[in-house]
């Protein structure tokens, strides 16, 4: 019994003093140059005021890098809900990816974007736009086409705020009239 006690001890103290942690070594293994330090799937965030929802964030696939720049790429899928002050869902904005650059509090958005205004039934279609957190104002410098229940309007260049109920296209080209006021 005593030399199995003794062959049991020798062999637990071989293998702690065995094991080391070389750091160099995890670093090497486990540091990837380009990978984000955080990679979501389904993120759902939301910004609140006094206990009110202003807006909600929902990205299928998102990788935030805090160096250089702390920076957050969405990717195939993204919503931006804005609210009311009554907490009531004024807007919605998607795009298939974008970039939240969290130091400027600016949001960039691409590929098939569309900006909803549920009160006036208006959507906005364009391929890029700006969404700037910090003044709530939207632009975009691209074509844009603006579909209302009594008019489409084409044009290059929009800014508006984030509730989308007032707008101004920059460089009109075109207007259909769809009913007869």
């Amino acid at each position: 019994m005593f030399r199995v006690l003794v062959s049991i001890s020798l062999l637990l103290t071989g293998i702690l003093l065995a094991c080391e942690n070389n750091s160099g070594e995890i670093q090497r293994v486990t540091h990837f140059e380009n990978a984000p330090d955080e990679y979501t799937e389904n993120l759902n965030m939301f910004h609140n005021d006094s206990g009110q929802t202003k807006v909600n964030l929902y990205a299928k696939v998102s990788h935030t890098s805090y160096e250089p720049k702390h920076i957050t790429n969405f990717k195939d899928y993204l919503r931006v809900d804005f609210f009311d002050k009554s907490g009531d869902k004024v807007s919605t904005l998607v795009a298939l990816s974008g970039v939240f650059d969290h130091d400027e509090g600016v949001v960039e958005v691409q590929d098939s974007v569309r900006l909803f205004n549920y009160a006036r039934e208006q959507q906005l279609e364009t391929e890029y736009l700006i969404w700037n957190k910090k003044d709530s104002t939207i632009r975009t410098d691209r074509n844009v086409l603006v579909r209302s229940p009594k008019e489409i309007l084409k044009g290059k260049g929009l800014v508006t705020k984030q509730d989308f109920s007032f707008f101004e296209i920059l460089e009109p080209t075109g207007k259909i009239n769809l009913k007869k006021e």
